[in-house]
């Protein structure tokens, strides 16, 4: 996968606990496994800024997340219900901070830790041993966790609910295409072939 963080070809609108978007992530990495299409991975939390009405532990309830389970089987990936829903801004700091060389192994590896391992990624020193036993360099998160604008750029892809139009996760944009929700192998790849081709 060519991941980017400016230009992009395409743009991944995500959150690290959003079970739609670990599926996503998974797909789009096989898709794009062989392509030279460059992507900017865009985590923006679960819910819009200031948006009180719905909270995706009432919206995900049981019946929902056994269809997951299911659902995440036929992509090989074992996940299970988060312990709870809480901040993402530690582990958003420092997907740039990881490069494009590593960004895609962290991504995976945030997405293990909340869906396998049931880490608190709000915690940092949670989150430096889950990458640790990961086989993930944790001083990169360490240093872009004390780097204060890390903190700021987090906290501004969260607006990009409102900014972007943003209604739904995970969403890939492609131009001024859009593919939102629940993603499959077939229907990716047919949106993604101008872009192959």
């Amino acid at each position: 996968m060519n991941i980017t963080f400016k230009n992009p070809d395409i743009k991944f609108y995500f959150s690290f606990q959003c079970p739609y978007s670990y599926m996503a992530w998974e797909i789009l990495k096989s898709v794009l496994k062989n392509s030279k299409i460059s992507i900017q991975p865009l985590e923006i939390g679960l819910n819009p800024s200031g948006n009180t009405k719905f909270h995706f532990r009432e919206i995900w309830g049981e019946p929902r997340w056994q269809r997951l389970v299911e659902d995440a089987a036929t992509l090989n990936l074992k996940i299970c219900k988060p312990a709870e829903y809480v901040s993402g801004i530690n582990a958003t700091r420092a997907i740039e901070a990881y490069g494009p060389t590593t960004a895609c192994e962290y991504i995976s590896s945030i997405f293990k830790a909340v869906f396998l391992n049931r880490v608190d990624i709000s915690i940092p020193n949670s989150l430096r041993l889950h990458l640790q036993a990961d086989g993930i360099d944790s001083s990169i998160l360490a240093a872009a966790i004390e780097d204060n604008q890390t903190a700021q750029k987090a906290n501004d892809q969260s607006m990009l609910w409102g900014h972007e139009r943003i209604r739904m996760l995970p969403t890939i944009e492609a131009g001024d295409e859009r593919y939102c929700g629940f993603i499959d192998r077939a229907s990716l790849e047919r949106y993604l072939r101008p872009l192959i081709d």
